[in-house]
């Protein structure tokens, strides 16, 4: 029993972890069960011990806190008799991203934590996290699956930027490297996500949520193609990865609680990949695009979470006491 009192940061880093963790188990459970390569089940059976080490040792951290423990997400969420909706690919290519965003979470959960069992808890999720990614891009390359990044020739020596003309919105210059690995893995995900509501949208059973997945495929789709003319004004060819590892199944697999929060998880997971590649990018032109991208993903962001909110499964975050509201019971 530790006799440091947990920080907001520390309790809210830790609840967010546990949501995400107790859904990303259902849907790799789901993955296991229909996995039919030996080599891409090892994977998917790795990312789920992750998954559930993490979500029980916060669970074990918020019962010695007596903190609440968050509902999350259970085996009432998912169909393990359903049949096959993903093929093999597709999930590594859904770890390899889960893996991306776990490291950025755990590394930014570590960076705002000051307790030592706290800061070692996150120490070994990132670690565990790294190395899932590591074997999940191995497996993908043995198997000729990865979608690597394009290869270019660069100039022979170090120059500087002479002039403004180089940021200038009006003359649009070849890419830099910077600019492409933005562009590259803004298309990567963005193909993730059209697949994701394709299934999603054949799979449910309510009109509102089948055509808000339809709605994020045609935004996925479109942004794909922005993103891929961009590298063809630069003679540069866009990723070509496959989209089709959806199969027919139209069988309810998830339930529409989960499928709504996954997309609101990756609705902000790519509102900070436009953020940070808007940043980056030195061309006026491509900040401007990221940034109107951008508006277009938090505004179905929003729709998405008034149907969470409208349906009561948005479950809320550990909040500060309202003294307000305990000084008026006080009074009554």
């Amino acid at each position: 029993m530790n006799n440091v009192n947990l920080t907001a940061s520390e309790i809210g880093m830790l609840w967010t972890q546990y949501i995400q963790n107790s859904m990303s188990i259902q849907i790799l459970r789901y993955f296991y069960q229909t996995a039919e390569d030996g080599d891409i089940k090892s994977v998917v059976k790795e990312a789920l011990r992750i998954a559930e080490y993490v979500t029980e040792d916060v669970k074990a951290i918020f019962r010695d806190e007596q903190l609440p423990i968050p509902n999350g997400f259970n085996e009432n969420d998912v169909n393990l008799d359903a049949p096959k909706l993903f093929l093999d690919p597709f999930m590594l290519t859904f770890i390899e991203n889960m893996g991306k965003a776990g490291s950025a979470a755990h590394g930014l959960s570590l960076g705002i934590s000051s307790r030592k069992d706290i800061r070692e808890f996150f120490s070994k999720t990132s670690i565990d996290t790294i190395q899932l990614f590591n074997m999940c891009v191995d497996v993908a390359l043995e198997k000729g699956l990865f979608v690597r990044s394009p290869q270019i020739d660069v100039q022979n020596e170090v120059e500087y930027i002479e002039g403004k003309k180089y940021l200038s919105p009006f003359y649009k210059r070849v890419l830099n490297t910077v600019e492409i690995v933005h562009l590259f893995e803004n298309i990567k995900t963005n193909i993730v996500g059209e697949m994701i509501c394709t299934a999603f949208a054949q799979t449910t059973t309510s009109k509102e949520i089948k055509a808000y997945m339809k709605r994020g495929k045609e935004i996925s789709a479109k942004h794909v193609k922005v993103f891929s003319d961009i590298f063809r004004e630069s003679a540069i060819n866009p990723p070509m990865g496959s989209n089709g590892f959806v199969t027919d199944n139209s069988s309810s697999v998830f339930s529409d609680r989960l499928m709504m929060f996954l997309m609101s998880v990756l609705s902000a997971t790519g509102q900070g990949n436009y953020s940070t590649a808007s940043t980056a990018s030195m061309r006026f032109d491509l900040a401007i695009t990221y940034q109107r991208l951008s508006a277009e993903i938090a505004l179905y962001a929003k729709d998405g979470i008034d149907i969470l909110i409208k349906h009561k499964w948005l479950e809320e975050p550990p909040q500060a006491l309202d003294r307000e509201e305990i000084v008026k019971k006080t009074k009554k």
